[in-house]
């Protein structure tokens, strides 16, 4: 897993429910549809909203009295181990894909973060208790409201659904309670004179944005010396006055910035490789500079605006990152010698023994 769920704050939750129910919506449409009937799948979606919700599908034959997780002053029950995976899938179905993918190995990854979750929520005192059961009602509302917007604001559709999908408003809650109060006891220590002494230590580049405009000039299907001749081809045409956009749509390698005329806005400049970062943030701004050489090629850089994040703009991305350090932590140095035995069921996922 790219992060840990319970970082997953449901004070930030954003529900990619298109986004992450295309890939599984449309298998239940192709599920659908049979040789007497071809319809069209989204008519299917417009009749029925839900088939875009399809239920979550676990790799492993559930026991929920079974204890799936011993650990130092409790356990994990199947029950509470189904109800996890099951809230995951309904807060984001991305997440919901991994679940029906996962080995026994995930499997396990999974159980650990959601002991890790429940550890953490067991140190937690009153005062976040209250907090963090307030805020997990509030994003259930919000959640809801994303669902209705998909189901034709139809509070029957909704209640549908959740029944589909095994949960119900209880249990929603009550695990985004759990992640709620495991992050508030991880940010008792990650106070604001704490954030502001990272920031004043980060170098400029982790503080800087911009907004850039490229065309990369691949040298995967031409040599460096063709690529290069082409690259100061196109320099010069820009600085002619040829419209940058319009020629990046033409000419540019890059399919990640084709079709918005090869700019990036707004990105952290750390994210680029350091010849293209460099140039980001020391090229004249609005200037059209030389071909930049990297490993992809030569890349024709504009630099269309450039600044420094302040402390106020940085200090919740300052906070996230301090709470995943944390969670790291928390994990590596007391959860593993916390954590007494697996009794993780086997996933249909796993790859057959060799004989």
């Amino acid at each position: 897993m790219k992060r840990s769920v319970a970082i997953l704050s449901s004070a930030v939750l954003v529900v990619a429910l298109m986004a992450g129910c295309g890939g599984k919506a449309e298998e239940a449409k192709q599920e659908t549809k049979t040789p007497a009937n071809q319809t069209d799948g989204s008519n299917q979606a417009a009749n029925d909203p839900l088939v875009q919700f399809p239920k979550l599908t676990l790799p492993y034959a559930a026991d929920q009295k079974a204890v799936v997780v011993e650990y130092q002053g409790g356990t994990v029950t199947g029950k509470e181990f189904e109800e996890f995976l099951r809230v995951i899938n309904f807060m984001n179905p991305q997440q919901g894909t991994m679940i029906e993918m996962a080995d026994s190995n995930a499997l396990k990854a999974f159980a650990r973060e959601y002991t890790a979750t429940k550890v953490l929520a067991s140190r937690s005192d009153e005062a976040m208790k209250k907090e963090s059961k307030e805020l997990a009602e509030k994003t259930f509302d919000k959640i809801k409201t994303q669902y209705m917007g998909f189901l034709g604001k139809d509070e029957a559709q909704f209640t549908k659904l959740m029944e589909g999908q095994g949960v119900t408003k209880d249990m929603i809650i009550n695990q985004m309670d759990l992640i709620n109060q495991s992050i508030n006891v991880m940010k008792k220590n990650i106070g604001d004179a704490t954030l502001k002494q990272t920031y004043d230590q980060m170098d400029k580049a982790s503080r800087t944005v911009a907004s850039v405009r490229h065309i990369l000039i691949s040298t995967e299907k031409r040599t460096p010396e063709e690529a290069l001749k082409i690259s100061n081809d196109l320099v010069a045409r820009l600085k002619k006055g040829e419209d940058f956009a319009k020629l990046a749509t033409e000419f540019t390698d890059d399919p990640g910035s084709k079709q918005s005329g090869g700019l990036y806005e707004n990105a952290d400049v750390t994210q680029w490789v350091q010849e293209f970062k460099e140039a980001s943030l020391t090229q004249k701004v609005g200037e059209v500079g030389p071909p930049v050489k990297t490993n992809f090629g030569y890349h024709i850089i504009k630099v269309e605006n450039r600044k420094e994040k302040t402390f106020d703009e940085m200090k919740e991305q300052l906070r996230a990152s301090s709470l995943e350090k944390a969670y790291d932590t928390f994990t590596k140095s007391e959860l593993d010698k916390l954590i007494t035995k697996f009794n993780i069921p086997q996933s249909k996922n796993d790859a057959p023994a060799k004989k």
